[in-house]
């Protein structure tokens, strides 16, 4: 098979997070792995990919993937792949689908099968993700050998071997004209990380049918058909959920749609069963706090909005939202309180909400005073 082919297609997988004798692998203490978890989540939010890259293993991960792919996938191809993550693909992808206002947070540290493993919640332009990432030790270096991405349900290893044996076993049955479009998978990549949605889903279109078929590229649908109607973004939703019923990504991908159905119960109840697959992210109460104002219950949005403040005071969307709890309620002292907080991001509120807000409520921006300004 083509190198090249293989390359556009491992790219697809590098945002979906995004060889020789080595040293053997060690174990990373408690310690070390927090202060990696804390360096990489500084650097993320000051958009820059070099913490991250510099942390990947890549030969960790190489390994792991032939072990997901029980040794059968020509090292070849896998090195193909390894290039590009060496050249510090997956971290720049990452900072791109942040984009200026998204925030990639360090949510919980836990141990699994003696290993450290560091989660991180990946938000940008309203789309959730979670990152748990493998910590492991090579001499004195903390390094990332894998990463369970939740967008995917799955390690980034397997998805990689996955693919790896997928275009291995069916390259040579793609006519020239679909290796070539192959090459569109970056394009899509990028298209869907600048909002172009209608352009990444012609493009998507024109793919061979064998790879639309797979997990994997149905999970790059629903993320294309998320910018198009809602109609077309609930049917690609549904159809995953049909074809992947048991999938550990069901649950963060069905909030969406169950909200679009107006099944905020069962928007609830899928926000909490993420929930406990995380094992708690206090991030996830914006989410409740949003499905109860749909609901119209307004003491349990109320209860949420407070609880996520109380938790994440300098997130400024959820502030956003419990000031309007409040302003509604005709609490302005409140309303007061919580943007003299100095814990609020109130200034990061986009302006022109603000002086929506302002419109809406005079008597809270005479209350203001110099802090509307």
């Amino acid at each position: 098979m083509r190198r090249s082919a293989f390359l556009s297609y491992a790219s697809l997988l590098l945002i979906l997070f995004a060889t020789s004798c080595t040293e053997p692998e060690k174990p990373a203490t408690k310690e070390e792995a927090a202060q990696l978890g804390q360096s990489l989540e500084s650097s993320m939010n000051k958009k820059s990919a070099a913490k991250f890259n510099e942390a990947l293993d890549v030969t960790a991960l190489q390994k792991r993937i032939q072990e997901a792919g029980n040794q059968k996938i020509d090292t070849r191809v896998v090195d193909g792949a390894m290039k590009e993550l060496k050249s510090g693909q997956l971290g720049s992808q990452i900072i791109q689908a942040l984009g200026k206002t998204g925030t990639y947070q360090l949510v919980k540290q836990y141990e699994k099968d003696n290993n450290q493993h560091l989660v991180f919640r990946m938000y940008a332009n309203s789309k959730l993700n979670y990152h748990d990432l493998e910590v492991i030790k090579k001499k004195d270096q903390v390094k990332i050998s894998d990463a369970f991405i939740y967008m995917t349900g799955e390690n980034l290893s397997a998805t990689l071997a996955e693919s790896a044996l997928l275009m291995s076993e069916n390259m040579d049955n793609l006519s020239e004209m679909d290796k070539n479009r192959l090459e569109n998978i970056k394009r899509i990549r990028q298209l869907i990380n600048r909002e172009e949605y209608t352009k990444a889903q012609a493009l998507y279109k024109e793919l061979p049918a064998i790879l639309r078929q797979t997990k994997l590229f149905q999970m790059m649908y629903v993320q294309i058909a998320s910018g198009l109607d809602n109609d077309e973004y609930l049917k690609a939703m549904t159809d995953y959920k049909k074809a992947y019923p048991n999938a550990a990504n069901v649950y963060l991908l069905m909030i969406d749609a169950y909200i679009l159905k107006e099944e905020y119960d069962n928007a609830l109840q899928a926000v909490n069963q993420l929930d406990s697959l995380i094992n708690k992210d206090p991030f996830l109460d914006y989410y409740r706090g949003l499905i109860y104002k749909m609901k119209g219950d307004k003491a349990k949005q109320r209860e949420h909005f407070e609880l996520l403040n109380t938790n994440m005071p300098a997130f400024a969307d959820g502030t956003l939202e419990l000031l309007i709890t409040y302003l509604d309620a005709e609490e302005t002292d409140k309303a007061v309180a919580l943007v003299n907080n100095k814990k609020s991001n109130y200034k990061k509120i986009d302006k022109e909400q603000r002086e929506t807000i302002y419109t809406l409520y005079p008597a809270f921006k005479k209350q203001l005073g110099s802090e509307a300004e």
